[in-house]
């Protein structure tokens, strides 16, 4: 069971997610002390858990009004040790094969991309599937049906997360639904994000196949009180 940091960033900064109201979405504070600076998060993290990998939500690539790919480069050679899971906004296979070449140009390796169904234009599986470094996010948005079915009937593995937009901020989680999910994608490797508000739930994961869950608020609250988090 991977523990995955998320880090929402806006204009530069880790902002704080819920309910997938990224309008809204403000500068991180932690017990009234500022954690928007995304590289003082993930060390604070670090002292927590044995952090190997963290999200990163582009949020103003996603809504398309700019990006944060300077702030992700120094990130990734801040923490060489950490593999990122980069979530931009990418839509056609083009924009992937972009991405990839600038990080070449950088020297930068420790990462993976996101393709969230939230954003893609080309239904076509095959050819993201084709592209390295990928894991998929089936957002739901109420366009997540046709979605599970075209990865249901993928034979070849994939790295799949599920994405709770609407519980995003520790507002609990549909044990039930995500059970049946993980029996519907059982060749895939499935992920859980959105929704976590506690170590129960993140056991009871582990024991329906869940390979890793990626966390936010449950672990703004364990710093807040000073806690370590398990697997």
């Amino acid at each position: 069971m991977q523990i995955i940091l998320a880090v929402d960033i806006k204009g530069g900064k880790a902002v704080k997610a819920f309910a997938g109201l990224r309008f809204n979405y403000k500068p991180l504070y932690i017990n009234n002390e500022d954690f928007s600076d995304p590289i003082k998060l993930i060390e604070i993290t670090k002292k927590k858990i044995d952090l190997r990998n963290v999200y990163i939500a582009d949020l103003d690539a996603i809504n398309r009004y700019s990006c944060n790919n300077e702030l992700i480069n120094r990130l990734l050679a801040k923490f060489p040790d950490i593999n990122f899971y980069i979530d931009a906004g990418f839509d056609y296979p083009i924009s992937i094969f972009n991405y990839h070449s600038e990080k070449r140009t950088k020297k930068l390796t420790n990462y993976s991309l996101v393709l969230g169904t939230e954003t893609l234009k080309n239904f076509s599986l095959e050819s993201y599937i084709k592209q390295k470094k990928l894991k998929f996010s089936i957002d739901f948005n109420g366009d997540q049906k046709k979605w599970i079915t075209k990865f249901k009937n993928k034979k070849s593995k994939l790295d799949i997360i599920l994405m709770f937009l609407d519980k995003v901020g520790g507002r609990g989680m549909n044990l039930k639904l995500i059970k049946r999910l993980v029996n519907h994608l059982i060749q895939h490797g499935v992920y859980v994000a959105g929704g976590i508000n506690s170590q129960g739930q993140i056991e009871q994961l582990k024991s329906l196949g869940v390979k890793g869950v990626v966390l936010s608020t449950l672990i703004h609250n364990r710093i807040s009180r000073d806690e370590n988090l398990s697997p």
